[in-house]
């Protein structure tokens, strides 16, 4: 069940607002519903692979208590290797044994690949329940959050289904107190109704439509792409993925907001960014801050040494990479946005910084985008090829399609509307532009949700490009 489904927007989310406001003078009942209400929406996606999630909260549960025992610091740190090895192995396992045996050791050895028979499920959102679950543990080890003796709190901040299968990934000491203590208001409410609607057009008006052009010329046989069709994919490309993820964002946010919680930002206009660490600053910024505080941190971070730094980076990026998905175009994406950070701390930055803002916008969106090519495409030969068309001028099509055979005026609209909210253009036009309440704003919203219904209705393309994660 996805956010922009018609099941989730006219049966799921209406009745469970129905019972959770019914529920409102006992923050108990409340999270009883919530809790109740996310196992169901996760086990509507998976079914007996629900058993995983239940797990996970009964294990991080359990080695939470365990930790915050009067134990010595020794046995502290025993449980929490263990509540950290366990945790990894459940997502080693699910996510990356088929790509172990397929293209490790098939490769390397006289193995058979797997049949689709013999491949592992991989199960919705485990990447996003195995990093709340381990953020749980390791914050209480650094007494960073305080363990909870109630398994309904600790159930509902993995389980929570705003964040369950597209994040962001939301730190427990972040949500700790509105777990036991939130308010709710018709202000909260009306504000998370109107945040997941500027989620849900994201999703569906511009990230939806010009993915559907971006599939149909990646999809096309080599000797049918060109200058113009390379360039075109990847702008569709790098502007779906954007206004999906952020969309998704969105309407986590809003949902949360829905039912009281306040989850932090997650995207920050990233293509604005004037360098590659501006772009990481921005995008996804959950998973930058807990690939920087659980992975670049414990390793020695920028403390010893240009060396050691440089190090700690590629085994940050590879790790993003990997997690993004369990093919080797993925390892390729992370260790290059890898390789351009270290780039730029060599020295890079300080020229881009002498020089026009302008500069260090077109160098970022270009090593971006380049990068977009390889974080689409599993074939790394049509990787490449794609590369070499957009940078080589002389490469006329030589087949059946044309720009205007995918670019109708629908999608030059889409594609320049996209182009627009990807910057914050509103500060500069609507300087005073706020999720308020007033009636200008609220026509607006219902307009949006009124069209986004019905591109819904009438298109069969709504892709989630999120279940590898």
């Amino acid at each position: 069940m996805v956010f922009s489904s018609s099941v989730f927007l006219f049966y799921f989310l209406p009745c469970i607002l129905i019972l959770y406001y019914f529920a409102k003078r006992s923050i108990y009942l409340q999270n009883i519903v919530l809790f109740l209400a996310s196992l169901l929406f996760y086990f509507w996606g998976e079914k007996e692979y629900s058993i995983l999630v239940i797990l996970s909260i009964m294990i991080n549960y359990y080695v939470g208590l365990w930790i915050a025992g009067g134990h010595s610091d020794r046995i502290k740190k025993g449980i929490l290797l263990t509540g950290i090895i366990i945790n990894l192995s459940f997502l080693l396992y699910f996510k990356y044994y088929n790509f172990f045996i397929n293209d490790l050791l098939s490769v390397f050895t006289d193995i058979p690949k797997l049949s689709k028979d013999q491949e592992v499920h991989l199960p919705l959102g485990i990447s996003f329940f195995t990093f709340h679950g381990l953020t749980y543990i390791v914050d209480i080890y650094r007494k960073e959050a305080e363990v909870s003796r109630n398994p309904l709190n600790v159930g509902l901040y993995i389980l929570f289904f705003p964040q369950l299968i597209a994040g962001p990934i939301v730190r427990y000491k972040d949500i700790d107190e509105q777990l036991k203590f939130r308010i709710l208001s018709n202000e909260k409410l009306m504000l998370g109704v109107r945040r997941f609607i500027i989620g849900l057009a994201k999703k569906i008006l511009i990230a939806n439509t010009l993915g559907k052009v971006a599939d149909d010329i990646f999809n096309l046989a080599p000797q049918h792409l060109s200058f113009s069709l390379s360039w075109i994919a990847t702008i569709c490309y790098t502007l779906q993925i954007y206004f999906d993820f952020s969309g998704y964002s969105d309407m986590a946010i809003g949902l949360a907001r829905m039912f009281g919680f306040e989850f932090l930002e997650n995207f920050n206009f990233p293509y604005s960014a004037k360098s590659i660490q501006d772009f990481w600053r921005r995008w996804h910024i959950s998973l930058s801050t807990f690939f920087r505080d659980y992975v670049y941190k414990p390793l020695g971070g920028n403390r010893s040494g240009s060396i050691m730094t440089y190090r700690n980076l590629i085994i940050v990026f590879f790790i993003t990479g990997l997690w993004h998905g369990a093919s080797w175009n993925f390892i390729i994406w992370g260790l290059f946005h890898g390789l351009f950070l270290m780039i730029e701390r060599l020295g890079f930055d300080k020229i881009l910084n002498r020089m026009p803002k302008i500069i260090g916008h077109i160098y970022t969106l270009l090593i971006v985008m380049i990068g977009w090519v390889f974080f689409r495409n599993e074939d790394l030969d049509k990787c490449i090829l794609v590369i070499q068309k957009m940078f080589y001028f002389n490469t006329a099509n030589t087949g059946i399609y044309t720009i205007g055979y995918y670019m109708h005026l629908k999608t030059w609209i889409t594609i320049f509307v996209g182009i627009l909210f990807a910057f914050p253009i509103h500060r500069f036009v609507f300087p005073s532009f706020q999720l308020k309440r007033s009636i200008p704003y609220d026509i607006v919203y219902f307009g949006l949700f009124i069209l986004s219904l019905l591109v819904l209705s009438a298109s069969t393309y709504n892709p989630f490009i999120y279940y590898r994660f």
